[in-house]
């Protein structure tokens, strides 16, 4: 699920290089939460979505634990995608439908085409989310654009499984540009 960028996005917020081996079924992975979102989506047109994977270092002083989730987007939540942009609480970042990132974590927002979902022709809206617990509540570009390296190559990773077609839009290597500026 993590390309080598987004390894060294998840080095570079938890400070570390060594990490804990998780406990059987604790990281369900990508196919898995594929299968959850598709399920959901068959049944009655959405999904609580989950968490794919969850890294946390090996050095028990050092909590900031990594967390990458994905989920179906309904109506409300597409409109708070847009609220939460326009009221200049993240940085904005013209990656996939939209893209917002902090110190401590990133949402990607990108539509599927798929068989799995509503079919080749109509696209779904997803969201992938990567949350740094205990992490900076500065304002560190360098962390702001890991948590982007994380939350892209899991939303690849995931549109890859889903059979999205054209990889739901996102593009093969990550390329941040800045759309608008934090305000708070």
């Amino acid at each position: 699920m993590l390309n080598p960028d987004a390894v060294s996005g998840v080095e570079r917020v938890t400070g570390t290089n060594r990490f804990q081996r998780p406990d059987a079924g604790e990281n369900p992975g990508v196919t898995w939460v594929a299968g959850v979102l598709a399920r959901g989506y068959a049944k009655d047109r959405g999904s609580l979505g989950g968490r794919a994977c969850e890294v946390t270092p090996s050095d028990e002083k050092n909590r900031r634990r990594v967390s990458v989730s994905f989920e179906i987007q309904g109506v409300l939540q597409r409109t708070g995608e847009q609220s939460e942009s326009g009221k200049g609480y993240y940085w904005e970042y013209a990656l996939g439908r939209n893209a917002l990132a902090l110190s401590d974590r990133a949402k990607l927002f990108f539509d599927c085409a798929s068989a799995r979902l509503a079919g080749a022709d109509t696209a779904v809206p997803v969201a992938a989310s990567v949350t740094v617990s205990h992490g900076s509540d500065g304002d560190d570009p360098r962390l702001r654009e890991a948590n982007l390296a994380v939350v892209h190559s899991a939303a690849r990773a995931l549109a890859a499984e889903l059979g999205c077609k054209d990889g739901g839009g996102l593009p093969e290597k990550l390329t941040v540009q800045e759309k608008s500026a934090r305000t708070r």
